[in-house]
């Protein structure tokens, strides 16, 4: 095992995160809540997207008062160059105690195959439990898209985050043959589905009320439920994959007829 990395602060680094403001509050001083950060750059853009972020989250501090304590990783293609992986063994005990983990843009295919530098994120997805990839969409004021018609747009798009095609799950035969064959398959479970998609009630395609079915869909009709429109819409390629895809429609029908104004 290699040793524990040693954390240190990668340049820039913005001064917010060096020591927490203080703030003045009526008799006494008050520092504001801190939370501890580990902050992965990554590689290439990666590093410069994070650099970049960071000075906008020093104003975010400063402005609504709160403080990051963030360590710093040179994880990713260059700790490959020195050590031969691209985190060290014990990564994810390294990043347990933290609140979260920021992390940036991985992958640099000219020096690392792009499967080993995203291997640490799907560890962690699935060592952490986070099952849930979210990504919102939405337009802003005076911002063009490449839409013709402009139209205003704010939606989130959800996503199974750690089962699927995330389970290594297949093998290579007669590699570097003319006769080599690869599988890949897939893998997915009722739990993972339902935690996507269903705790909440939904009445024909839209969501109010709350019900008790377990769930990625429990996440996704809740999060349907909170917004203005309360409409959910899932994405599946049934037609072709017959048992995977109709598992996930069969799941979430199961969870819209426990709702008794279900039609």
């Amino acid at each position: 095992m290699l040793p524990r990395l040693a954390p240190r602060r990668l340049a820039p680094r913005p001064r917010a995160l060096a020591a927490a403001a203080v703030h003045q509050t009526p008799g006494r001083l008050r520092a504001p809540p801190a939370f501890k950060i580990a902050v992965y750059p990554g590689d290439g853009i990666g590093k410069e997207v994070t650099a970049v972020t960071f000075r906008l989250l020093d104003q975010l501090q400063r402005r609504h008062g709160f403080a990051l304590d963030c360590t710093w990783y040179d994880w990713g293609c260059d700790y490959y160059d020195k050590h031969g992986k691209v985190v060290p063994d014990d990564f994810l005990d390294v990043l347990r105690p933290y609140d979260a983990i920021f992390l940036g843009a991985v992958g640099f295919p000219s020096r690392v195959p792009d499967n080993e530098t995203l291997q640490p994120l799907i560890d962690m997805r699935q060592g952490f439990d986070q099952y849930v990839c979210l990504r919102p969409a939405r337009t802003f004021p005076g911002v063009r898209t490449p839409l013709a018609a402009q139209p205003e747009l704010d939606l989130f798009v959800i996503r199974e985050n750690s089962e699927g095609e995330y389970v290594s799950s297949g093998g290579r035969f007669k590699r570097g043959t003319p006769d080599e064959v690869a599988t890949q398959t897939a893998v997915h479970t009722r739990k993972g589905v339902e935690r996507i998609a269903g705790q909440r009630r939904i009445t024909s395609h839209s969501c109010t009320g709350g019900f008790a079915t377990p769930g990625i869909l429990r996440f996704a009709l809740q999060s349907a439920r909170e917004r203005p429109r309360k409409r959910l819409c899932m994405a599946t390629k049934s037609n072709a994959q017959k048992y995977s895809m109709v598992m996930w429609d069969d799941i979430l029908d199961d969870c819209a007829q426990s709702s008794p104004t279900w039609p």
